[in-house]
């Protein structure tokens, strides 16, 4: 009796053939992600089923710390709304769209308005001053609109007035009002010139703000792997204690009986046959020790990704995984993956981007080489008058018109400057289109390395679970050669440990397979798509429908 509840003990660990090493030890088809969390966690729901004699719980205080089960997909959601690197990289995004609204207001109307006057008093030097003390009272105000267009002129529209008071017995307007209404238009006739010059550094700043939109979605397609990773490795190391802590019951149990078969009744072990399982049993313990420290750690990385430490009491929570590795469906077309790659590539495009603003610099440093010659054009109408009522009907009225034109010429000598301006900015653009080819190239390697390993670890999973299945039956028959007596608890513990050690690899290919999935995706561009994540209004990534 006692041996068939041995075999049956050993069979419930190891599993019948060919099962999942996922489900191997749990009872009544529960869950075994969740079983594996509070197990790894030390709580007391994992404890309340474990045999008498398995391993030590965790320290209390570890145990009475709050633990939450999150998803995948709850897991990307928290890094959208707490990633701390995406959230810089958003501040990035905002203040490139902020200079390209401070590049659009050169065209903006400007209002410039002045107020001044004074008080002069002098002694007079001639008869012809009209008074032996000049005295002059002056006031003046002027406001004026100026408008650049954006093919190059600049319109303006200027009102001035000067009021003017004098002593002078010549004076015959006392006071006087001088208004006068000034209407100008300059015209770059080289430099600056057209459409194209004036706005190159309004296209330089666009060409930046998409580029830095196009960056933020790098940095989320990037988090997301980092999560990604670190999740689907916590599934790992969850998934490894619950093994780990099978493989030390079985272990204890093995050591157990052999201390039995020591009774002289029984008579069919050795105390050399007892020490070995003993120190089996001290070596899976320091396994299990290593294990779970592994998964706290592993907890902590994960955390650090979607739920940053603010050193509060919040830090006490502990992340635990509640989904387990999905099973391939496949690896699609490499030519199809490369294509989409190319096209969609968030980095890529933000490469284009700088490259735009890099034409954007050449278009500029041609502009500079060419000489600054200017018409200047102005017609005026003036009004004088003691009152200034009447003074600003003649202005308005256009009773005494003035007209003038200037040209104005500025030609640096050589313009050593302006070519190495030139010269350089032609060259950055150079070595950007060189190193778009290589980036480029590496994506292409990129998606033919991620679409390999995907092959890889879905190939791999097959192997595996032969694998599996050859350790198990070896075990079992080694097992029964062991109850006949011609077999040694040192042979049945290594087969129960090549048994462990395959479905643990098993179990490890298994969340391979889901990371490389995912890094996939993130090679050809296709990773915020599929999780329909999107940039809002004010560039703020937030899910929608995939």
């Amino acid at each position: 009796m006692r041996r068939l509840v041995l075999l049956l003990a050993l069979a419930a660990v190891a599993g019948a053939q060919g099962r999942d090493p996922a489900d191997r030890g749990s009872a009544g088809g529960g869950a075994p992600g969740a079983a594996a969390a509070d197990e790894a966690a030390g709580t007391p729901a994992a404890n309340a089923g474990e045999a008498p004699g398995a391993g030590k719980p965790p320290p209390a205080a570890e145990a009475e710390r709050p633990a939450r089960e999150i998803g995948f997909e709850d897991a990307v959601e928290l890094a959208l709304a707490y990633n701390l690197g995406l959230k810089s990289a958003r501040f990035d995004s905002l203040i490139a769209r902020l200079d390209v609204e401070e590049q659009d207001a050169a065209w903006d109307t400007t209002l410039a308005g002045a107020v001044g006057g004074g008080e002069t008093r002098i002694p007079s030097r001639s008869q012809l001053e009209g008074a032996n003390v000049l005295d002059t009272d002056t006031f003046s105000y002027s406001l004026g609109l100026s408008k650049p267009l954006r093919l190059g002129p600049t319109l303006g529209i200027d009102w001035r007035t000067d009021r003017l008071f004098t002593n002078s017995s010549f004076s015959t307007i006392n006071p006087s009002y001088d208004t006068a209404l000034e209407l100008s238009l300059t015209v770059p006739l080289l430099r600056g010139r057209g459409r194209t010059a004036q706005e190159s550094n309004l296209r330089a700043s666009r060409a930046g703000a998409l580029g830095a939109r196009y960056t933020l979605l790098s940095e989320a397609e990037v988090m997301i792997e980092s999560v990604a990773t670190a999740y689907w490795n916590l599934v790992y190391l969850e998934d490894r204690v619950r093994v780990l802590e099978k493989s030390l019951e079985v272990a204890r149990e093995i050591e157990e009986a052999e201390q039995k078969k020591l009774r002289p009744e029984i008579g069919r072990s050795t105390p050399l046959d007892v020490t070995k399982a003993h120190a089996e049993t001290k070596t899976r313990e320091t396994n299990l020790i290593s294990g779970r420290l592994d998964a706290a750690n592993a907890s902590d990385d994960l955390r650090l990704l979607v739920l940053p430490f603010t050193g509060g009491p919040d830090d006490r929570i502990v992340l635990r995984t509640k989904q387990r590795p999905q099973d391939p469906i496949g690896v699609p077309d490499l030519d199809r993956l490369v294509a989409d790659a190319l096209e969609t590539r968030s980095d890529l495009r933000a490469t284009d981007a700088s490259i735009e603003q890099l034409r954007e610099s050449v278009v500029q440093a041609e502009n500079q080489m060419r000489v600054q010659l200017d018409l200047t054009g102005a017609l005026t109408f003036r009004g004088i008058d003691g009152d200034i009522g009447g003074a600003s009907t003649q202005a308005i009225g256009g009773d005494y018109p003035s007209a003038n034109a200037a040209l104005s010429l500025s030609w640096p000598l050589g313009r050593r400057a302006a070519k190495a301006a030139l010269r350089r900015a032609q060259i950055a653009l150079e070595q950007a289109e060189v190193r778009r080819s290589d980036q480029m190239s590496n994506i292409i390697v990129e998606v033919r390395k991620a679409h390999r390993g995907l092959q890889a670890a879905i190939e791999g999973i097959a192997s595996l679970r032969e694998e599996v299945i050859a350790a198990d039956a070896s075990l079992q028959g080694e097992r029964k050669r062991l109850e006949r007596g011609s077999s040694t608890v040192l042979d049945v513990a290594q087969l129960e440990e090549d048994l462990t050690d395959a479905e643990l690899r098993l179990l490890e290919t298994r969340t391979k397979v889901e990371q490389a999935r995912i890094r996939l995706e993130r090679a050809t561009g296709r990773l915020l798509f599929n999780f329909g994540i999107e940039l809002g209004p004010e560039d703020e990534l937030q899910r929608g429908k995939p």
